[in-house]
């Protein structure tokens, strides 16, 4: 990808948003071949559960430290019950935590790390009993992600989400001042916004302003509902009329004068420094990010994602970073009452004060997201909020591991040397080469 995975890492945490996966056993082929076959709900549930001390192993991803984990989840969980202590796996690699046949009872991650990190070593858990049992209702969180799971893997309930992303249109309120241009407004189309960046992209006193930045999660969670590998065929789905639409819709912006990528001072097609780091760009279409990272440089505030006129209304789709356990745990009610207090009210609404999407669709709990939070005031954080999402594009296991196999392709269609339908022809080879040389390393 072209975001950055340093940044991007940096930005999730500022966000509180977490993401991570849970592994466990011997080597990893060895492990997926011996549990693909088997129910994931083999382990027997205690007949009832005591207040023993117990110590529950976490994988958050290579990326969550152990004081990140405490800080965010952990020290208010041991409140609620002090008698869990926690391990996190930090700086690991789930493939290294599986070789050394270590446990983990929860996982929590994102989509994409999911199957890189957690199912394809065998680990998939389906929760469905433990759901019954504590009689959680599940009907509380955005049912999406959760069907996302379920059509993916076929394995049931496999996680829940913990938290909310949602791709909104983030704008510098200096700029559309300094050139008396009226700010982006929720509701519009794409149509409109492009005719407010041919505005906004100009030159003045030597420093060449852009109009509009687009980062990778307008094409990974994008408004058309669209995957780039079908998940029964495991081939390549993207070159179809739909996605020739999706791309000429990005493209025209990359060909306004001014607003070009694949030069030298825009050499990458989705790069958040010219938006977020220079302030040489008016807007920037990025999963939200709390306007705390841009109060030194600018005044920043949002509106809802512009809509396509064959889904009017409709905003991205809204991915979250999952939470649940691996089959490998021998602790399912502490691991399960651990997941249920952070999906309570209590916890979601303390988590959407802070400025993380709440996987609630509660209206209260929504209601006070990012009022802890001095930079948020006055915003429009409505847009932020999933509302009117796409539905989820289908997601096959290889999805996440051949998104790099997209940009090269696609700078070569914004920079007009090849067409649309070059490029996606070219996207689709790309995709398939890197399927069979995944199938070719797993054997």
């Amino acid at each position: 990808m072209k975001d950055g995975k340093g940044r991007f890492t940096v930005r999730l945490m500022v966000l509180l948003v977490a993401a991570g996966i849970v592994p466990a056993c011997s080597t990893g082929s060895d492990v997926a071949k011996d549990k693909s076959s088997k129910t994931e709900t083999q382990n027997p549930l205690p007949a009832k559960e005591t207040l023993e001390p117990v110590e529950l192993q976490i994988y958050g991803g290579r990326y969550v430290s152990e004081q990140g984990f405490m800080d965010t989840y952990g020290k208010y969980i041991q409140k609620k019950y002090p008698h869990l202590s926690f391990k996190v796996y930090s700086n690991m690699k789930a493939a290294d935590i599986v070789a050394a046949g270590l446990p983990i009872d929860i996982f929590y991650s994102d989509p994409v790390a999911y199957p890189r990190d957690l199912a394809e070593f065998g680990l998939a858990y389906d929760m469905s009993a433990l759901i019954k049992q504590f009689n959680f209702d599940q009907n509380r969180l955005y049912p999406e992600p959760i069907q996302v799971m379920k059509d993916t893997f076929n394995k049931g309930i496999t996680g829940l989400p913990l938290a909310m992303r949602n791709v909104v249109l983030h704008y510098n309120k200096n700029l559309f001042e300094k050139f008396g241009v009226a700010p982006p407004r929720d509701g519009m189309t794409w149509d409109e916004v492009y005719e407010l960046a041919r505005k906004m992209t100009r030159q003045d006193n030597g420093v060449m302003y852009r109009g509009i930045d687009f980062s990778v999660h307008v094409i990974d969670y994008n408004q058309l509902s669209l995957g780039m590998v079908d998940p029964k065929t495991e081939r390549a789905s993207v070159n179809t009329a739909q996605w020739g639409e999706l791309i000429r819709n990005f493209a025209r912006f990359y060909q306004i004068s001014g607003n070009e990528v694949g030069t030298p001072e825009a050499k990458d097609i989705m790069d958040w420094k010219r938006f977020g780091e220079k302030g040489i760009t008016a807007m920037e279409a990025t999963t939200f990010t709390s306007a705390v990272v841009t109060k030194e440089l600018f005044d920043m505030d949002y509106a809802s994602l512009p809509s396509f006129s064959s889904k009017p209304g409709v905003g991205s789709q809204s991915p979250a970073t999952y939470i649940g356990l691996t089959a490998s745990t021998q602790h399912h009610q502490e691991a399960f009452r651990v997941i249920e207090y952070l999906l309570s009210n209590e916890f979601q609404t303390m988590l959407s004060r802070t400025g993380t999407i709440s996987a609630l669709k509660d209206t209260a709990v929504n209601n006070v997201f990012g009022a802890d939070v001095p930079e948020l005031a006055g915003k429009n954080l409505k847009a932020a909020i999933p509302s009117h999402a796409a539905a989820p594009a289908p997601f096959s296991k290889y999805s996440g591991s051949v998104q790099a196999n997209l940009w090269t392709p696609l700078l070569k269609v914004f920079t007009r040397e090849v067409d649309v339908n070059t490029g996606l022809r070219t996207i689709e080879e790309s995709i398939n080469k890197k399927i069979n040389e995944l199938k070719a390393d797993s054997k």
